[in-house]
Parts: structure tokens; C-alpha cells; sequence
């Protein structure tokens, strides 16, 4: 595939040494009835933080990470996380299981704490997306930084993103200490806008959102044991935001990326979930 070299050009030195250091976390909102009760949750993860290195070759890139916080014994949670950002497309894929979520519940006027071990989710999401200007739009500019991105450019974007996971509760408070599980498998699809701006200096700022529609979605809650139908219904969301500011000097550059995923299914009338999934990172590497 061909650039337009006057927006996007490929760096002179093929191999790349990068530095990072990466913090996620998940925020999980619940509201609507069980067994009669309305109730409604905040919860959040711990922070997981991670430091690694990577070696990339040509676009070609190799990798480590540890969590100090895994191999002491004091997180219990597990992500994996696989990036590939092209041109033309590019893909996430995102696999996690989280137990320490803590937070406040609310029950028939009532407030009482979420401890963790209490609430656990298991998920794995996938996004794809598609650069229609991507001769002279470049997400690895951003992202990966095996390109340059010359002059400021934006891209329309089409999105396909799909959520599969389960959801294990029991809390005392809601319907007498009630287990719940939800299983739920969602498929979005959707179009949005990405922008690069090429600030003086060598500074580039990404900015990019793909709102989606479900256009398939397949759940079933079981409470107490007792299989229910799970009372989603149309539309739910689905939305993947990114952003990234890279600042090179010479054959370096140091920078700060985001990418943050919003899945919202249901109504709190009957029975809302809203899961955001986020991860930040920064890097610092050198060319050669």
C-alpha cells in the first residue's frame, strides 16, 4: 500500500526499542430489580500496573510486561491485551478476569459496601476497525510509532467490536444475599471519526471515538439458581475511544496513549449493566 508521503512517511531506522509502563481498570455500574427490590452498584477494579519493553522490526514487534503487584500475590486479576494498528485496519483484543472489584450498593434505602471476592467478571472483546483515508491518515503514527505523520489528517472510520462474558454476583443486601450470573455475547457495529494532528515541534495528537449500535446480543441470568430471561432490550451501545500524544526528538520519542471501551446494555427501569474498560500507557523509546 502506497502513502501519500507528503502526510505519512516511514522512519529511516528499521528497528525500534521502547520502554512502557501501562494502568488498567474496569468500572462496572448495575441498577434495576431482583426479586422485586430495586437496587443500584458503583464497583471498580484495583489498578493493575505493569512495566515491560518491547523490540520492534519493520512494524514487526516483540514484547514483555510485569505486574509487580501479580508476583507479590496482592492481585488477583488477570489481562492480556494484543494490539495490531494498520494503515487500512487495525484490531484490539482484550481478555480479562477481574475478582477485586469494591464499590457501594444501594437496596430499599439502604447502603452497604462490595467487598472484593463478592462480584467477579470474565471477559473477552475484540475490535476491528477500518481507516477509509488511510494514504494520508496513520494510527500507527500514533500507536505504534513505526510512522510519521507529517501534516495534520483525519479519517472516517467503520467499527465491528464484539463482547462475550459472565458476570458472577452475590451480594448480602439485594434480594437476601441472591447469587446472580449473567452470561451475555454482543456484536456492535458503528462508524466514527479519527483526527491526527501534527502540531509544530514534532508534537502528534490523536483523537478518535467508533460509536456502535448491538446488532446482536444474546444473554441469559440465572438468580438463585433459578434461570430468568434476561431483561435487555434494543438498542444497547457499544463504544471504543482512543487517544495518543507523541512528542519525537531526533531518532526518540516519549508519549501517552489511551484506549477506553463502553459497553452499556439494558435500562435501569428493568435491568442496566454499563462496563468500561480502560487502559493508559506511557512510553519512551529510541530508533536505530
Amino acid at each position: 500500500m502506497k502513502h501519500d508521503t507528503e502526510y505519512v512517511v516511514k522512519p529511516k531506522q528499521k528497528w525500534t526499542i521502547k520502554l512502557r509502563a501501562n494502568v488498567s481498570g474496569t468500572d462496572l455500574y448495575a441498577a434495576g430489580g431482583i426479586n422485586g427490590k430495586e437496587f443500584s452498584s458503583k464497583m471498580r477494579t484495583e489498578l493493575k500496573t505493569t512495566f515491560g519493553a518491547s523490540v520492534n522490526y519493520c512494524g514487526l514487534s516483540l514484547g514483555f510486561a510485569l505486574n509487580p503487584a501479580k508476583l507479590t500475590g496482592r492481585n488477583k486479576d488477570y489481562e492480556f491485551n494484543l494490539n495490531s494498528y494498520g494503515n487500512r485496519m487495525g484490531a484490539d483484543l482484550i481478555i480479562t478476569s477481574s475478582k477485586t472489584f469494591r464499590g457501594k450498593a444501594e437496596s430499599g434505602g439502604n447502603e452497604f459496601d462490595i467487598s472484593p471476592g463478592q462480584v467477579s467478571m470474565s471477559m473477552i472483546q475484540g475490535n476491528v476497525y477500518y481507516a477509509f483515508n488511510h494514504r494520508r491518515f496513520s494510527f500507527p503514527a500514533a500507536f505504534s510509532q513505526s510512522q510519521v505523520q507529517k501534516r495534520s489528517c483525519g479519517s472516517w472510520l467503520l467499527g465491528l467490536s464484539a463482547f462475550g462474558g459472565q458476570i458472577d454476583a452475590g451480594i448480602d443486601g439485594i434480594g437476601e444475599g441472591t447469587s446472580v450470573n449473567l452470561k451475555t455475547l454482543c456484536i456492535g457495529l458503528g462508524a466514527g471519526y479519527g483526527h491526527n494532528f501534527a502540531i509544530r515541534k514534532n508534537w502528534l495528537l490523536h483523537l478518535s471515538t467508533i460509536p456502535q449500535i448491538v446488532v446482536y446480543a444474546k444473554s441469559r441470568m440465572t438468580v438463585g439458581g433459578k434461570r430468568q430471561q434476561a431483561p435487555f432490550k434494543f438498542p444497547s451501545i457499544y463504544s471504543v475511544g482512543r487517544f495518543a500524544v507523541v512528542r519525537r526528538f531526533g531518532n526518540k520519542f516519549i508519549g501517552l496513549s489511551a484506549v477506553v471501551n463502553l459497553w452499556r446494555q439494558g435500562d435501569d427501569d428493568r435491568l442496566l449493566l454499563e462496563s468500561v474498560k480502560w487502559r493508559g500507557r506511557l512510553f519512551y523509546g529510541f530508533k536505530f
